[in-house]
């Protein structure tokens, strides 16, 4: 405290001396309760009775009873500070002989026919001895069994001059402005303070009008959420209740419904407590189903949508059905009001009624969460207590998989409020902005989410400016991270990047940029990443100030590490050293572990890589030293791995199968002449090779970093691709122009074999010719694996390129200026070591968002299905009518068919295999030459009914081999229906019966049909 704490508390003594003066017994006995009730029980009340007459049994206040203490232990305010004890305060002005009457007050106070007590606060003027205390409080307790606590004179004046208490001293003892001392800390701002000092000295609002009313709302929600001004929000709540005895002609005004809403929440939101608060909501409930005002209703079903809230936690008392009543009166007012509106001419109003039924639908059904989970375990303070409105986010996931949102009801509202907003401008979106974007998981798989979401941003971008549209989507971002949808998140974030850059704010892009990279790292796409890091670096660098440039570190850093994952070590340890002298310009105690606790990680991880180098390829290391030569980053890794006295157990085999499973490359995939990139993602392993020069891999690299931002990019589309290897060998030729390159695809071999020719570093006119090479490229690679017709790939493509395929894939400068960190002497060592034998056995592996898709496949039809399979039986039944008998009283026929069987082959699918079988027999037979000629003839043959006159088919064509081949041709064949079209096969590779599978339901689709293979033997299936 400052120095003129002592002035102030002689000043305070002052004043109470001249109340002894003065006989103004009252005045002390207000500033006694006044201490009393911050000091010891906040539930503390001046008695009745005058004090002459001894009417009030020497008690000058007293608490009431309450049991919130009890039920609410953990609450903050009022319940936090108040007492179920029976605490009694008395006070005298009395000169002398204060040992005989604090003596003769206990007697009184613990009289026989008193009410008990448990303590008792006696305040004097004079001061009474230490001495005598210690002697009162020691008769207190032996002979009354209560608790004595005695404050008297300086004593007094000691409390009245902390902060929380001066405006006693100032209002009671008329304290000088100069003598209040200056609060410590950080203070209440200048007009909550006069705000709350003038309403104590009114004793609480001097009129219940809306502008009073409004002035102690932002007072009472200013207490409760800032720390120090907590303590005061019983007052609040004192003063904000005052409004509740407002009145017109016995009915309750909007006043009385502004009280019961701040009240609520300000309970609600501020400590997770429903006790004591519930009428009121119900009050509220009441006035608003009765109004017709728009902002009403809204209100109340925020309150309302929080009563829920508080069921659902267990700190509510309500029964679920009169909260599920509450909302379905509400939602039955409003709809009412809405069809009552005309839009043409009240389109605010209209705006207004259909965002408020939106956000009715919002609500979860906490009815059908009891019926399905019972009712919730009672607890006195909700687990969220202190969670602000803006801070509280509901669990999308959670509401999809309970079906607790009636998610149509909502997007059809806010559908509507989209196509009003043209003529609705004055209405505010913000709010419904703000929940559309907690619950965007969840409004996401709806058809209209997209026009939602561009007409929220839109109406929010043209009130508060594309920043806040940025922001919009960072936080949607962050909604589909949680709720496990990284690829829907990263959307968002594009957009965001956009929407930062048009809204000139630096800072947003770069921290933007690094989210983005992190999302692509998390997807198993390091180049992606590494392209998005270091975009971030050289914006922060170029353009940014002081606090973007605090991210330029950071952004490399993670460059560094994203190489790392890659498996490109020494590429790593020169980026990280770069990093690090960028660090020692522009961050704080850059090399505080403590501080920077990314850096310890980054240190572990390095040291983890030069203990398996040491022991497994000790030839690199000296790579990894040159990489460096300024910081003395090497040598401080060298010292932790040697003082860890650690050493890998396992040997190099078994290090690189961890290696395999942790890591989304080769290990030091960056060594040898030719380097290797090998990824997964949308069922197809892609491998890229090419020299090692700086040239070659800078193209390289951003050519395969635009390639998986691509595939990021189209996942989400579910293309129609067949699981392949995809082997392709990338080429740079310097001084080619930007329409020039080429890319081949050898499809003769199960293991697909490309060659693609990049042009070198070209001038910056011809960087957007070069960029639409580079993606025609991807898309040719693209359309060896893409099972469908070309122009389905290209709808998809056309549809990416809608929603910014090219500011995802090319981002700022080009790949080679962002990248392009290390010199060309960095590429020759690197070039100069062969990289591990051991690291051809990594295989990679594709994340779940990037997995092969499971989504049904363009152009599948299940009726279509299951009406040719109707067809394939009818047609197999008359094809095989006396061969089928035959087979099945055929042991090993009968032992093949079950063997189909147990290999997960359908009924319908062996009658087919059986009546192919049989069918080229008798193509043969009656010398048909498949190929030539009319196909129809052929078929005619092949599928033609069996007739008892016909010939016989042998049993001998009913080979294994016939079996083998048969079941192998069929997923091709079926594949027709669709459209499809495969690859070249290695033996059981079964790619495309895979994709009919995952996509055509191959192995799910069938009709309901008798047995045609029974009776087989048990044993046999």
């Amino acid at each position: 405290m400052t120095a003129t704490i002592p002035e102030t508390e002689s000043y305070i003594q002052f004043r109470l001396e001249d109340l002894v003066s003065r006989n103004e017994h009252h005045r002390f006995e207000e500033i006694a309760t006044r201490i009393a009730r911050r000091r010891i029980s906040s539930n503390i009340l001046v008695a009745t009775g005058p004090v002459s007459s001894g009417g009030d049994q020497q008690r000058d206040a007293e608490t009431y009873t309450t049991w919130i203490p009890d039920e609410l232990p953990h609450s903050a305010g009022f319940a936090a500070s108040s007492s179920t004890r029976p605490v009694v305060v008395a006070c005298t002005l009395q000169k002398e002989k204060l040992k005989a009457k604090v003596l003769e007050d206990l007697a009184g106070i613990c009289a026989a026919d008193a009410d008990s007590v448990a303590h008792i606060a006696f305040f004097s003027v004079k001061p009474i001895s230490a001495g005598i205390t210690h002697d009162l409080k020691k008769t207190a307790r032996e002979d009354y069994g209560v608790t004595l606590d005695v404050f008297s004179g300086a004593g007094i004046a000691t409390i009245l001059a902390e902060p929380d208490l001066l405006w006693v001293a100032r209002h009671y003892l008329e304290l000088p402005s100069a003598l209040m001392p200056p609060p410590e800390g950080e203070p209440s701002p200048d007009w909550y303070s006069e705000l709350l000092e003038n309403l104590r000295l009114n004793r609480g609002p001097v009129a219940l009008t809306p502008a009073t009313q409004g002035e102690v709302t932002e007072g009472l929600r200013f207490a409760t959420w800032d720390e120090d001004a907590n303590a005061d929000l019983p007052e609040w709540l004192d003063f904000m209740g005052a409004f509740l005895a407002d009145t017109d002609e016995g009915a309750d005004t909007e006043l009385v419904f502004r009280a019961c809403y701040e009240m609520a929440l300000a309970r609600f939101r501020g400590t997770g407590v429903a006790v004591g608060i519930e009428d009121l909501v119900r009050r509220a409930v009441t006035f608003a189903c009765l109004s017709d005002r728009p902002n009403v209703l809204d209100d109340a079903v925020t309150l309302t949508s929080y009563w829920g809230v508080m069921w659902v936690s267990g700190a509510g008392r309500a029964e679920v059905a009169e909260i599920a009543e509450a909302l379905e009166r509400l939602r039955v007012h409003v709809t009412e009001l809405l069809d009552s509106s005309d839009p043409s001419t009240h389109p605010v109003r209209v705006a207004s009624l259909t965002g408020t039924l939106a956000l009715l639908h919002l609500v979860p059904n906490w009815q059908k969460l009891e019926q399905e989970h019972g009712c919730p375990a009672q607890v006195p303070v909700a687990d969220f207590s202190e969670v602000q409105l803006d801070d509280f986010e509901p669990d999308a996931a959670l509401l999809a998989d309970q079906g607790l949102l009636d998610v149509g009801a909502v997007m059809d509202n806010l559908d509507k409020l989209i196509d009003l907003l043209p003529r609705a401008r004055a209405y505010s979106v913000s709010r419904l902005a703000e929940m559309f974007t907690m619950h965007a998981p969840l409004m996401s798989e709806h058809p209209s989410y997209v026009k939602v979401r561009d007409g929220l941003d839109t109406a929010t971008a043209g009130v508060l400016g594309e920043s806040v549209t940025a922001e919009r989507n960072r936080d949607r971002a962050v909604s589909f991270v949680k709720a496990g949808r990284p690829l829907d998140a990263l959307l968002e974030l594009h957009n965001a990047k956009v929407n930062w850059f048009n809204g000139d704010t630096l800072y947003g892009t770069v921290l933007t940029m690094r989210y983005i990279g992190r999302l692509y790292a998390g997807l198993g796409l390091m180049y992606a990443a590494k392209m998005y890091a270091c975009t971030g670096f050289a914006l922060a660098m170029a353009h940014g100030d002081a606090d973007a440039k605090e991210h330029a570190p950071k952004a490399l850093m993670e460059a560094a590490q994203y190489s790392q994952n890659a498996g490109c070590w020494v590429d790593a340890a020169g980026l990280t050293e770069i990093a690090l002298l960028v660090r020692s310009e522009y961050l704080s105690d850059p090399f505080d572990f403590d501080k920077h606790p990314d850096l310890a990680d980054h240190r572990h991880r390095a040291a983890l890589e030069l203990a398996a180098i040491r022991k497994f390829w000790p030839d690199v290391e000296p790579l990894i030293t040159a990489a460096h030569p300024s910081t003395g980053w090497f040598e401080m890794v060298a010292a932790f791995v040697d003082g860890s006295g650690a050493e890998y157990q396992l040997t190099e085999e078994e290090f690189q199968t961890t290696a395999s499973e942790q890591l989304a490359g080769p290990v030091l995939g960056d060594l040898g002449p030719t380097r290797i990139v090998d990824f997964e993602a949308l069922g197809v392993r892609w491998i890229f090779t090419y020299d090692n020069n700086r040239a070659t891999v800078l193209r390289a690299e951003g050519f395969i970093a635009a390639l998986q931002v691509l595939l990021a990019d189209l996942a989400p589309r579910h293309p129609v691709l067949i699981n392949s290897t995809m082997n392709v060998r990338i080429q740079v030729v310097e001084g080619t122009d930007g329409e020039a390159g080429s890319c081949d695809i050898d499809r003769s071999e199960p293991e697909l074999r490309g060659t693609i020719v990049l042009p070198g570093r070209v001038a910056e006119p011809d960087a957007e010719a070069r960029n639409k090479s580079l993606v025609g490229d991807c898309l040719y690679l693209l359309q060896a694996v893409h099972a469908r017709p070309t122009a389905d790939l290209m709808a998809h493509v056309d549809a990416m390129a809608e929603t910014g395929m090219f500011h995802k894939l090319f981002v700022g400068q080009p790949y080679e200026d962002a990248t392009d960190l290390l010199g060309t002497d960095h590429y020759t060592r690197c070039a100069s070591i062969a990289r591990p034998a051991s690291s051809g056995q990594f295989k990679p592996s594709a994340p779940p968002a990037l997995a092969a898709s499971t989504s049904p496949g363009t152009g599948y039809d299940r009726d279509r299905a299951l009406e040719v399979i109707s067809e394939r039986y009818e047609l197999a039944d008359a094809a095989l009518h006396f061969t089928l008998p035959r087979l099945l009283a055929d042991t090993a026929s009968r032992a093949r068919i079950a063997a189909l069987r147990e290999e997960g082959w359908l009924d319908w699918q062996i009658m087919v295999i059986l009546v192919n079988i049989a069918g080229n027999w008798r193509v043969s037979q009656a010398g048909i030459q498949i190929g030539r000629g009319d196909p129809r003839i052929a078929r005619g043959v092949a599928s033609a009914p069996e007739t008892a006159e016909g010939p016989e088919v042998p049993l001998e064509v009913f080979s294994a081999d016939a079996f083998d081949l048969h079941s192998g041709m069929l997923p091709a064949t079926a594949a027709t229906r669709w459209d499809l079209h495969g690859r070249q096969e290695a033996p059981g590779e079964w790619a495309m019966r895979d994709l009919l599978t995952r996509r055509y339901h191959f192995t799910d689709d069938d009709v309901l049909h008798q047995d045609p293979f029974d009776p087989l033997p048990a044993d046999m299936g």
